[in-house]
């Protein structure tokens, strides 16, 4: 995911971000100048080769978990949430970039869902593991669907 995050967005969701936390003036700008620099010196060496990666974050980076995660929010709060009351989805649900989505199939078409997701942003391509025999694996879990209730293992 973090090769798939937009450069030219990166700013200005940190700008909104400072601005909506009344960020005083002079430490925002601090922030998106310290930004500007981590962003424009996106080194990485591969087989003995130095390369810019002028798009995305680089990989194993400090600063790119941190980046991704204020992306991932944005991206909630922009326009996830708003399709997750269209589809009137039950439970929403995410580590990092793993989603577990809860919803009945008789209210929620989710290959429609699907293409929703995957039209969020152009660089971001969602994938989907469809629940089979009432069973469905999230991270390290296995979860079950039960009458009533879900069960989970290990």
């Amino acid at each position: 995911m973090y090769t798939n995050i937009p450069a030219e967005e990166r700013l200005t969701i940190i700008e909104s971000a400072c601005k909506n936390n009344d960020v005083e003036e002079g430490t925002k700008r601090d922030i998106l100048k310290l930004l500007k620099v981590v962003i424009d010196q996106n080194y990485f060496q591969f087989m003995e080769q130095t390369y810019v990666q002028h798009d995305g974050l680089a990989m194993g980076a400090p600063t790119s978990s941190i980046l991704s995660e204020f992306y991932l929010q944005h991206l909630e709060n922009s326009k996830i949430y708003d399709i997750l009351i269209n589809f009137n989805i039950i439970g929403y649900f995410r580590y990092v970039d793993d989603l577990l989505i809860i919803y009945n199939e008789k209210k929620t078409n989710i290959e429609d869902l699907f293409y929703c997701f995957n039209n969020i942003a152009p660089k971001l391509k969602f994938t989907i593991e469809k629940e089979t025999r009432g069973s469905t694996n999230f991270l390290d879990l296995t979860i079950q669907r039960e009458i009533n209730s879900f069960s989970i293992d290990i």
